[in-house]
């Protein structure tokens, strides 16, 4: 729901690769982000205060409530219509973070088993080095975004 403003016919690009908004998931993310806005803007005028007294608080309460109601209505619609093509999206621009984190766990559990060779005989050293190079082989991935389209300038040799 957070991307910029974009039309239909303008990709937003997340590490260099471009991923296309259907107008109707670009008009409902902005009418959410508009109803938070609102929300936002009714609790906090500026003064970091809420207008909100003892003799206004029935009023104040009414008028947050139908905010909310308003949000909750956009919110619901967005879940529906917009949620799965942005997912989508998502999943799509993690998948070096994601392989990276699941090569990281399986190194993990198959390092854990090796330091208990009473309960865990048998592994095989190939299995070692196959998690090994998977787990070098994403983080390299990660780090060559982080190099082309972040602030990584060093060297990295993961092996």
């Amino acid at each position: 729901m957070f991307f910029e403003k974009t039309n239909a016919e303008t990709p937003f690009k997340i590490d260099g690769n471009d991923y296309m908004i259907s107008n109707a998931a670009a008009v409902d993310m902005w009418t959410c982000k508009s109803a938070i806005v609102e929300i936002f803007n009714f609790l906090d005028d500026g003064t970091m205060e809420m207008n909100c007294a003892f003799d206004t608080f029935t009023t104040w309460k009414k008028d947050l409530i139908k905010l909310l109601k308003e949000f909750d209505k956009c919110y619901v619609k967005h879940i529906k219509a917009t949620y799965p093509e942005m997912n989508g999206h998502h999943m799509r621009a993690m998948l070096p973070l994601t392989n990276l984190v699941q090569a990281n766990v399986d190194f993990h559990y198959l390092e854990e088993m090796e330091r208990k060779p009473k309960d865990y005989p048998d592994v095989p050293q190939f299995r070692h080095a196959a998690l090994e190079e998977q787990f070098c082989k994403y983080f390299t991935g990660v780090c060559e975004i982080f190099k082309d389209f972040g602030k990584l300038n060093d060297h990295f040799d993961i092996k």
